[in-house]
């Protein structure tokens, strides 16, 4: 076997179909796509059943820790594969995307791959989240979400590992609900692998259609973001920092009558956020929907590392 290919679920029947097709694709590649699903309610076990009727190469796992951390590591149990790929369900991957990485993995020059993601959203506000969601005053130097070169990164999303080198470096740490990709490649850049992204590999990720759930995706990543810095020494970015630096700001404002200097770089953010949700390619509409979403970035992710700091 080639490629075992892991990906948790829970409650997708919206996406299921798309995503199996995607994911078994004649590509030429001997391999097995392993659904590991958490415990879903709204159909999507009995479609994956529908499904291996149609495709040999599916399986459907039941995974009872119901995170998708333990989706991966009780998969990895059950690979079969050389290599290990660990995606998303809330994404289109294009025919070639596991060809694609496959091949770079045995040239030798990483020992992990991902691609970029081409963010999309299915509503106005979706649409809203997906652009700033790939700018820089956005999610800051994220280089799978703002980029498009082959590169070597410290993390990228959906990626394709080498077996060998996760029975060096060890599973995903269950402690950690989310963030556990970001801790998992800081463990495996310590080690001295390589991880790349090449733009060969195309996979478009479906983002939150709400503010509210975008504030409580953002800060469930703040809130758990403490703990893997904790773990892996030498893995704090000035990203990481600055929404917590800029939640500390907005409180200080009870303070501000010491000087009016104490405005300037709140107008400077209101200034440069309408500026950048202006250069929206999408209807006026859109535009006007862009502005809340940076604000609501910066202020659950800051506000959760803050809390997650005070938990530790």
């Amino acid at each position: 076997m080639e490629l075992s290919v892991i990906c948790p679920s829970l409650n997708e029947i919206n996406f299921i179909d798309q995503l199996i097709d995607d994911l078994c694709a004649n590509d030429g590649l001997e391999k097995e796509v392993l659904i590991l699903d958490g415990g879903s309610i709204d159909g999507t076990v009995d479609r994956v059943r529908e499904l291996q009727k149609k495709y040999s190469c599916l399986t459907l796992i039941s995974n009872p820790r119901r995170t998708s951390t333990a989706a991966f590591n009780i998969g990895f149990d059950s690979a079969k594969g050389q290599y290990i790929a660990f995606v998303g369900a809330h994404a289109r991957y294009s025919k070639d995307y596991f060809k694609f990485g496959v091949e770079v993995l045995r040239s030798g020059v990483c020992d992990v791959v991902g691609g970029p993601l081409e963010q999309q959203g299915k509503t106005d506000v979706g649409k809203a989240i997906a652009y700033v969601m790939s700018s820089k005053a956005g999610v800051g130097n994220t280089e799978f979400r703002t980029s498009k070169e082959r590169m070597y990164v410290d993390s990228v999303a959906f990626a394709i590992y080498k077996k060998s080198m996760i029975n060096e470096v060890g599973l995903m740490d269950e402690s950690l609900p989310v963030n556990q990709d970001d801790e998992f490649h800081y463990r495996v850049n310590s080690r001295g692998f390589k991880i790349m992204m090449i733009p060969e590999m195309k996979a478009i990720y479906f983002v939150r259609d709400s503010y509210l759930k975008l504030f409580k995706q953002y800060f469930r990543y703040g809130l758990y973001k403490p703990l893997v810095l904790k773990k892996v020494s030498g893995s704090v970015r000035l990203r990481h920092l600055i929404p917590s630096a800029f939640v500390l700001y907005l409180a200080s404002f009870p303070l501000s009558f010491i000087s009016s200097w104490w405005f300037a770089p709140l107008l400077l953010y209101i200034l440069l956020t309408f500026y950048i949700s202006i250069g929206c390619r999408e209807k006026f509409g859109v535009k006007l929907l862009c502005i809340p979403v940076f604000p609501i970035l910066h202020i659950s992710y800051g506000s959760g590392f803050l809390l997650g700091l005070f938990k530790k």
